[in-house]
């Protein structure tokens, strides 16, 4: 709209005082929508928030601040002032009883959940509380933490040993005969290692560099064929007879180390912990249009211990602690094993057989 002015000094004012009028406009109309994107951005972040004016009331709050209120308070409620008075929030209550501090920062843990609560007094007074569900967060956190811890308990046996050993060679006065035992057992021990990193590392590139793996049709009889070649001596010194009844030309889209890997670490469990005279048996016991479902089981002597079969796929865990470190591995096979097992679409669990042994069930995607 284009407004006429007389030709003077009057004109001339009427013509700023217009201009400034519709600056005024379209700076209210930008302010809006920048307004209405930020409360569109607000309703979907991952964050509960809530902003309060400068006498604390509620002057808006999205839904998921809603959400994790109600997982922490008693009652359900859709009012979100209840923050300003349910106990479970005293803390915060009294963080806005005071007049010098700006910022707070709590942890509330309820029912098997974790939530962070923060508030922050704005210049003008008004404030913001951010309510957010860090349960995820906290227990990676705690499992990245013992991660940390297995991994050095894991290395310091073999670190120990090495340095055992070497120092003995280097300070006694040995023939050549214990020197060259001691040495052999410090190689031992330096296979240990590169075994434990070689498997931690398998087990980061599943997790986190799924396209680092190249996809092709692969036959199962091949993998469990030449597995069997490979294992066919600790096979044999075990008396571990080893069979699959799979139907013809079982294929499916995967890669074919990951899937050797897979069932290698299932049949060198066998060979560790499931004693001798035992028989393995690999089978597909149904099949539909996504998935194979695959039966692996032994004859061995299983686990008794409930709490043990149920942890048997986190990384480092040993059933015995001892005996399985004589035993060797690195701790990581059956971890490997259920990875394999998600990289290709499935599912696994363990359950010990009634007439004895070990049994896992998984699927494989097809394609």
């Amino acid at each position: 709209m284009q407004l006429q002015f007389p030709n003077d000094e009057i004109g001339e004012i009427g013509s700023k005082i217009a201009d400034n009028y519709f600056q005024l406009k379209e700076s209210k109309r930008i302010i809006l929508l920048e307004r209405q994107k930020l409360l569109q951005h607000i309703q979907v972040l991952e964050e509960g928030i809530c902003f309060l004016s400068f006498n604390r009331t509620i002057e808006f709050h999205n839904g998921l601040f809603i959400q994790n209120l109600n997982n922490i308070i008693d009652n359900t409620t859709n009012d979100a002032s209840i923050i300003l008075s349910d106990s479970k929030f005293q803390e915060l209550q009294n963080f806005f009883a005071q007049n010098n501090i700006r910022y707070f920062e709590n942890i509330i843990h309820i029912q098997g959940k974790i939530f962070s609560v923060r508030a922050h007094i704005f210049e003008d007074n008004s404030s913001e509380i951010i309510l957010t569900d860090v349960t995820k967060k906290e227990k990676t956190k705690q499992l990245k933490q013992e991660m940390t811890g297995n991994i050095a308990h894991e290395l310091r046996t073999p670190i120990t040993s090495i340095r055992g050993y070497l120092e003995t060679v280097l300070n006694q006065h040995l023939d050549s005969a214990k020197q060259k035992y001691f040495i052999e057992r410090a190689f031992q021990q330096t296979l240990v290692l590169s075994e434990i990193i070689q498997d931690m590392s398998l087990i980061t590139k599943m997790e986190e560099a799924h396209s680092l793996f190249s996809l092709e049709t692969i036959n199962v009889q091949y993998i469990l064929i030449k597995l069997k070649d490979d294992l066919q001596s600790q096979l044999l010194s075990h008396k571990i007879e080893f069979n699959w009844h799979l139907p013809n030309n079982v294929a499916l889209k995967g890669n074919s180390n990951l899937l050797y890997a897979l069932f290698r670490n299932l049949t060198e469990n066998v060979i560790r912990y499931a004693g001798e005279n035992v028989k393995i048996n690999v089978s597909i016991f149904k099949e539909d249009t996504e998935y194979y479902y695959f039966s692996y089981f032994d004859t061995g002597k299983g686990i008794q211990d409930e709490i043990h079969l149920s942890r048997i796929f986190e990384r480092f865990y040993r059933i015995g602690e001892g005996r399985t470190r004589e035993l060797g591995g690195s701790g990581l096979g059956l971890s490997i094993v259920k990875n394999a097992v998600q990289f290709h679409g499935g599912k696994i669990i363990a359950k010990n057989r009634k007439e004895g042994g070990l049994e896992f069930l998984f699927t494989l995607k097809k394609e």
